[in-house]
């Protein structure tokens, strides 16, 4: 028997084993340093601060112990007792923020830094959604964002982690639009049923209730009975109704009414957004508004609001517009109001002499000196941001109203001046009243052109807490935390208390102060100087340290028994209990959708089970026999498929590759052909000793977009455009001189199985490398969603990419999706397999003499060392691992052998492992990187590994995986 069939007697081989496995088959991921042997007691200790605990109670002086993301110890703390510590001396320290309207988690999940903003105000959460919301979207804007319903939503941010928590409304402007497009009329009943169908999915996978925005169309046209009948299955699953009314001027107090009857029909508590009395006029409403509040709690209806401490608001400028002209779209009505002299002139009229509706020209004292505009795409006005309308005018030698009118058809965001301190001091001073931004992460949206989204609350706690005295410091950052977790019911935090979730901040009370303002409105403010959320920081000294432990925070619809670590599938065995666990428990903790695993003995696959979700959004489990993208697990695939042609005496190792294939160059004017292209081997592209180092020049199966421009041929690239371009690439380096990974040079060996056999690649590998040991689903998968194949999983990633395929070609697409062409990379990277049925090919090696496969001399040298640097170290010595033909090889200390391969590409990553005591491992998920992990396999294969060598009692082995 082959030396790599070899049994082990000790698990103590895969000690050393696994750290050159895993850094064979992930090169860029490292591991962490062993353990300590005394390990700290907390991860944190923030030291000496003036304790702030969200209460309302006075401050008190205390250190404060986090570990696991949790606050396990209030009182004196030893230093040396925690890993990192934050001194604290003369600063306050306090439970995070919720900013009670944080419009949208969506920036942070393309670009993190985005929540700068909301961390330098000492914001933990957000609170997502007015109205319009991330999801549900429609099947084409599904195609570009990569996420359909509210479940792949939160999937993709849990993956992508956030610099702050998230909690997430489903918006009935969103579901309404997707089911009855901008028409000013009733739902039919089924109508009805569809958009409460959205909301039921969105509560579900976690939603905490129903939002509107009811001043904007088509919001505007709904009912009282049709929002309540939405709010109804948010309040069936423990959900809320949170509002921005229908007015908040003239008709303040009946919009009140209408948010209580809504409440009241949805047996649901109510949260009213930013709530304010608009104009002059109105200014005495704010008492009555408040009286209406507490009448209503004080019957027992659960009313809470938020504010924002700023006298202007924010709009879009065509708000100023009566919403009765969007009916028909509001595209449609801009486009007329372009150049349409009478439709502007019915227009002013009706602005400057009607009430009744929201009119804010009219809410800001029919003045446009007090209307800034904060931002605008519209060319000939972008420079006056943050002047007003009447300023802009005067600049631009323009009438007022032919100014605004110009302003509405671009892209424009309004804040007019319509309220007044004295009336944010009386809601302030309101312990149901909570704070917001009104923005969230800013990243340039036209909202973040409010100062608000850079000083909202440092503005309330410098200017009307310290400076006015409106409130004490206590009841403010009370207000800011635990009443604002209670009304979006994350009720693990909000507080500095023993057990609760470490969402926990440091600043300077005296040095606290916003920055931003209408002219320099992403000023950031300054005084916070450490922000630490669930337990890690990403605030510190005022700097973002590019962490992103923010999650989304499910509400009461959500049922933890649906969560992707507790979905298993297969047979239960009691001897893999350990593995199930290291599994189930590496799911739960990195918040991975799926995965799959499989595992030999004695050449027969003893144990396989599927986890989580192969799709999320319909809550399809992973079986046993879902199908993987398996990515470069396709090269001993294709190894073999090039050994067996050897065995045939078909094909040989020192066969020149161009003398085979004759795919005419594509060479740019003034390069010439790289003559040493005619040296190269089958036995180089084997063992990745072609000439082409990726690190150095780069991957040509990932110029899909530029190759195929190069020879004028249709996107994406085939791999023959693909060679030919390459055909007139130098090499980096003269053929078997040394190793360097290349998917190129197995693109080429797939072109040579089919020049050889005159089959097709993929035909010739199923008949001769897979039917005969029994496997007949594994195909190669295709790039776009639509070619999904039966059985095949879905595939998560946070990130998008252009696309490579002519429909759309550039657009922004997932990356998963389109970002570039998986049909090309048939022969190193397209196959999708079951993990049983990659284990079974894997075994089919465990008896040389027997395999179905190859001969045994031709096994033996497909794990055997190659020549030269390849295999050995500058100065002759063995390297430790090395490339042999398909599979990366290890030889730890007593000379064994361990064979594997690894896959990755967005959204899949997989491993297939030959241990040296003749088990085979495969293991494969939907997803390839979450908030703290690269890879995914190499974070949870040593756990693995261990587990198995736990088992003491192998089962009997059958094909299927019982015993």
């Amino acid at each position: 028997m082959s030396k790599i069939l070899r049994q082990s007697s000790s698990p103590r081989v895969w000690s050393g084993t696994l750290l050159l496995l895993l850094a064979a088959c992930h090169p860029a991921h490292s591991q962490d340093s062993a353990a300590k042997d005394a390990a700290p007691k907390f991860d944190l200790a923030i030291l000496n601060g003036h304790v702030v605990d969200g209460t309302g109670a006075p401050w008190y002086e205390a250190d404060i112990g986090i570990a696991n993301g949790k606050i396990t110890r209030i009182g004196r703390i030893d230093p040396t007792s925690a890993r990192d510590t934050i001194d604290a001396s003369g600063l306050i320290v306090a439970p995070g923020f919720i900013d009670m309207m944080g419009q949208t988690a969506t920036p942070m999940l393309r670009n993190p830094s985005s929540a700068m903003n909301l961390l330098t105000q000492g914001i933990t959460t957000i609170n997502a959604g007015e109205g319009s919301s991330a999801a549900p979207l429609s099947p084409q804007d599904a195609k570009s964002a990569g996420w359909q319903n509210m479940s792949e939503y939160f999937q993709l941010l849990d993956l992508k982690g956030m610099p702050v928590n998230s909690v997430q409304t489903v918006g009935h402007t969103q579901v309404r639009r997707l089911v009855m497009g901008e028409d000013n009329r009733r739902p039919s009943d089924d109508e009805l049923e569809a958009m409460k169908e959205h909301v039921r999915e969105a509560m579900r996978a976690g939603a905490i209730g129903v939002s509107t925005a009811l001043i904007y169309p088509p919001a505007v046209y709904a009912t009282t009975e049709e929002i309540g009948a939405l709010a109804g299955v948010a309040g069936e699953h423990g959900g809320r109704y949170y509002t921005h009314m229908r007015n908040e001027g003239d008709q303040l107090l009946e919009a009140i009414d209408e948010a209580l009857e809504i409440g009241r029909i949805g047996n649901t508590p109510v949260h009213i957004f930013h709530l304010k009395a608009a104009g002059r006029q109105n200014w005495g409403k704010m008492q009555l508004a408040i009286a209406r509040i507490k009448a209503a709690r004080s019957e027992g209806h659960q009313v809470t609001a938020d504010i924002y401490p700023y006298i202007n608001n924010g709009l879009g400028i065509d708000a100023l517009i009566h919403p009765r002209h969007f009916g028909e779209g509001r595209a449609k009505f801009l486009h007329r109001l372009a150049d349409d002299q009478d439709l502007r002139a019915e227009v002013r009229e009706e602005i400057e002499s009607t009430s009744g509706w929201e009119n804010w020209y009219r809410h800001a004292g029919s003045d446009w000196n007090r209307i800034i505009i904060g931002q605008t795409t519209a060319p000939r006005y972008r420079e006056y941001a943050g002047q007003s309308v009447a300023a802009i005018a005067k600049a631009t030698g323009e009438d007022a109203w032919d100014t605004f009118f110009g302003l509405c058809n671009a892209s424009t965001f309004a804040l007019p001046e319509t309220m007044s301190d004295a009336n944010k001091i009386l809601a302030m001073q309101q312990e149901f009243v909570s704070f917001c931004t009104d923005v969230g992460p800013a990243s340039g949206n036209r909202s973040a052109s409010h100062p608000r989204s850079y000083g909202a609350f440092p503005r309330m706690l410098s200017r009307y807490v310290r400076d006015l005295g409106a409130i004490s410091m206590e009841q403010a950052i009370s207000q800011a935390s635990a009443a604002a977790a209670n009304a979006v019911m994350i009720y693990d935090r909000g507080r500095i208390a023993e057990g609760l979730a470490a969402d926990v901040i440091v600043f300077d009370f005296d040095e606290l102060a916003d920055r931003a303002d209408f002219e320099n409105p992403h000023a950031e403010s300054v005084g916070m100087k450490h922000v630490v959320v669930n337990g890690i920081p990403v605030l510190a000294d005022g700097k973002f340290t590019g962490k992103r432990p923010g999650k989304v925070l499910r509400g009461p619809g959500f049922d933890p028994a649906t969560a992707s670590h507790a979905i298993v599938t297969g047979n239960d065995q009691p001897a893999f209990r350990e593995v199930d666990k290291v599994m189930q428990s590496f799911l739960r903790e990195h918040r991975i959708p799926g995965a799959s695993l499989a595992i030999t003995d004695q050449s027969n696959v003893v144990y396989a089970r599927g986890f989580g979700y192969a799709d999320v959004g319909q809550r399809d489990p992973v079986t046993p026999e879902s199908l993987f993208r398996i990515a470069s697990i396709s090269k001993p695939i294709t190894a073999v498929a090039i050994l067996q042609l050897i065995d045939q005496g078909k094909l040989s190792l020192d066969d020149k590759v161009f003398e085979i294939l004759d795919h005419e160059p594509h060479v740019e004017e003034g390069s010439k052909i790289d003559e040493r292209q005619n040296e190269i081997t089958i036995q180089h592209l084997l063992q990745h000793r072609g000439g082409w180092d990726r690190d150095q020049s780069f991957d040509a199966m990932f110029r899909s977009t530029q190759f195929a421009k190069a020879l004028g041929a249709e996107h994406p690239a085939t791999p023959d455009t693909i060679i030919r371009v390459m055909r007139g690439k130098p090499l980096d380096f003269d053929p078997g001189e040394r190793y360097a990974y290349s998917n190129y040079g197995y693109c080429l060996l797939g072109r040579v199985i089919e020049k050889i056999t005159d089959e097709a690649y993929e035909d010739y590998v199923q008949q001769h490398v897979l039917q005969p040991i029994g496997v007949t689903t594994m195909s190669v998968g295709a790039t776009r969603l639509e070619g999904r194949k039966p059985n095949e999983v879905r595939y998560y990633d946070p990130h998008q990419g252009d696309s490579v395929f002519a429909e759309d070609l550039n657009s922004r697409v997932p990356q998963t999706y389109g970002a570039w062409h998986l049909e090309a990379m048939d022969s190193h990277g397209a196959w999708i397999a079951s993990a049983s049925d990659l284990a079974r090919f894997a075994s089919a090696f465990d008896d040389p003499e027997n395999s179905p496969l190859l001969s045994s001399a031709r096994i033996t040298a497909m794990f055997a060392r190659p020549e030269g640097l390849a295999g050995h170290k500058e100065n002759g010595d063995l390297k430790p691992r090395h490339y042999g033909q398909g599979w990366s090889v290890v030889t730890d200390d007593s000379g064994e052998l361990t064979a594997s391969h690894g896959g990755s590409l967005p959204g899949t990553n997989t491993i297939l492992v030959r241990r040296s005591d003749g088990k085979n491992v495969a293991l494969l998920f939907n997803a390839r990187v979450t908030a703290r992990l690269s890879r995914v396999t190499g974070a949870v294969l040593p756990q693995v590994m261990k587990a198995i060598d736990q088992i003491e009692d192998w089962p009997e082995p059958s094909q299927d995986g019982t015993r």
